[in-house]
C-alpha cells in the first residue's frame, strides 16, 4: 500500500479549505456581533425615548440580511469546491442553519424598534415608565443570551450551549410575569390600555428572540458535539443540561 504524502497541490488545497472555513466562521461571529449591537441600540432608543435611533436600527437590518447572504454563499462555495464530509459537513450545514436563526432574531429586533417609534411618536405623550420596566428586564436577558452565544462561537465550547437550551423557558417566564404586571397597571388606570398592548407586543418580540437563541444553541451542540437534541424531547434536553460533558 502506497503511503500518502502531502504534495504541494494537496497542501495548497488544504490551506484554501481551512481559509474558506475560517472565513465562514468569521462571518457568523460578525453577524452575531452586529445583532448584539442592534439590540443595544434598540434598548438605548427605548431608554431615551429616541425614535430616530430606533429608526436607524430598522434601517440597519439590511446589513444583517447581507451577512446571511454572504454566509449562504460561503456555504455553497465550500460544498461545491471541497465536498466536505463527516465533521466538516456537519459544521458547514449547522452554520447555515444558525445564520437563518440569527436573521430571524434581527427581524424581531426590527419589530421591537418599530414599536419604539410608535411609543414615542411626537404627536402623542410619552408612555408611563412603569410600563417599560418589563421590557428592560427581558431585553437584558436576551442581551445576556446573545453574549453567551458569542462565547460559544468564539471558544467552540458546547458547555455554554447546553445551558442555553432552557433560555426560552426563562424568557417565557419573564413574559408571563410581564403580562401580569401590565394587566395590573391597566386595571389601575384604563388609559394605559393602548400603551400596554404595544409593550406586550415588544415583550413578545423579545421572547421570540429567546426561542431563536435556543434553536441556535441546539444547532451549536450538533455542530460541535454531533448530538442532535432538537427532536429528543424535554427529557433528553434536561439530561444534556445536567450532564453537559
Amino acid at each position: 500500500m502506497t503511503k500518502q504524502t502531502d504534495t504541494p497541490n494537496n497542501v495548497h488545497t488544504l490551506h484554501a479549505y481551512d481559509t474558506d472555513l475560517g472565513h465562514m466562521h468569521s462571518l457568523m461571529l460578525d453577524m452575531t456581533d452586529l445583532l448584539v449591537y442592534q439590540l443595544e441600540q434598540a434598548m438605548q432608543a427605548l431608554d431615551y425615548g429616541d425614535a430616530e435611533l430606533a429608526q436607524k436600527v430598522v434601517s440597519r437590518h439590511k446589513k444583517v440580511k447581507h451577512f446571511e447572504g454572504k454566509i449562504d454563499g460561503e456555504v455553497l462555495n465550500i460544498i461545491a469546491r471541497h465536498c466536505p464530509v463527516a465533521n466538516d459537513l456537519r459544521y458547514v450545514l449547522s452554520t447555515s442553519k444558525i445564520a437563518v436563526e440569527l436573521e430571524k432574531i434581527g427581524v424581531e429586533i426590527v419589530e421591537f424598534a418599530k414599536l419604539i417609534t410608535v411609543l414615542f411618536d411626537p404627536n402623542t405623550s410619552d408612555p408611563n415608565q412603569k410600563l417599560l420596566t418589563d421590557i428592560v428586564k427581558i431585553g437584558g436577558l436576551i442581551k445576556l443570551i446573545l453574549d453567551k452565544l458569542m462565547v460559544v462561537f468564539e471558544s467552540r465550547d458546547s458547555k455554554q450551549a447546553y445551558a442555553l437550551l432552557q433560555c426560552d423557558r426563562d424568557c417565557e417566564s419573564e413574559l408571563q410575569e410581564g403580562i401580569k404586571h401590565q394587566l395590573t397597571l391597566v386595571l389601575h388606570d384604563a388609559r394605559m390600555i393602548r400603551r400596554a398592548l404595544d409593550v406586550m407586543q415588544m415583550m413578545k418580540a423579545m421572547e421570540r428572540c429567546g426561542e431563536h437563541c435556543r434553536n441556535i444553541a441546539e444547532h451549536a451542540i450538533f455542530m460541535l458535539d454531533g448530538i442532535d437534541v432538537r427532536h429528543g424531547g424535554l427529557a433528553i434536553k434536561a439530561s444534556c443540561i445536567n450532564n453537559p460533558s
